[in-house]
């Protein structure tokens, strides 16, 4: 049952995230820079749930964006993949509460994502003015969804140590019922 939950849990995390990133920050966005907060969502996901967790969200989240605006189907699903991978494989390094490593990943993963999108939507269409595409799409957004990150990251961080305390619980009580299911045996 847990793991039914945690996967309605995701899916429905990964749908909000989606919504948020093409309808509610559009309106909010600085001269055309919207937060990227489908990576958000990927980074906190590897972070706190773990590797395969995150690659998941990762997938699933890059695979909306290619359904929905990208060109051909499965590359921003690989890049969020490997960003899901990358974080994952680094919070094994670091306490869960930990609260900057997080802002550090999402750092490194943004501008690695910008920097992918530079390479396959802009070179090859001859725009080689790396410098102004730096600052005004790399560094912006990078700002953007580092102050985004940094205002979520108390909340995040009690939803997990919540779903944390409540998994404990449920483990407590399956030890139990087990327990109880074996002395009736007796």
């Amino acid at each position: 049952m847990a793991v039914i939950r945690k996967v309605f849990i995701q899916i429905a995390m990964i749908i909000a995230a989606y919504i948020l990133h093409t309808s509610i920050f559009p309106q909010l966005s600085f001269n055309g820079i919207i937060p990227n907060v489908l990576l958000l969502l990927t980074v906190f996901s590897s972070f706190q749930q773990g590797l395969n967790t995150g690659m998941v969200t990762g997938f699933c989240c890059g695979l909306l964006c290619d359904i929905f605006y990208g060109s051909v189907l499965g590359v921003y699903g690989m890049f969020y993949l490997l960003i899901g991978f990358f974080a994952g494989s680094m919070a094994h390094f670091f306490y869960k509460d930990e609260l900057l490593f997080p802002v550090v990943i999402i750092a490194v993963s943004d501008l690695f994502y910008n920097l992918v999108m530079y390479v396959t939507n802009f070179l090859p269409r001859g725009r080689f003015d790396f410098q102004d595409y730096f600052q005004g799409v790399i560094l912006p957004e990078l700002v953007y969804t580092l102050v985004l990150a940094i205002l979520c990251l108390p909340f995040i961080a009690l939803l997990n140590r919540r779903a944390r305390r409540i998994n404990i619980r449920e483990k407590e009580s399956n030890v139990g019922n087990a327990e109880r299911f074996v002395e009736k045996d007796t």
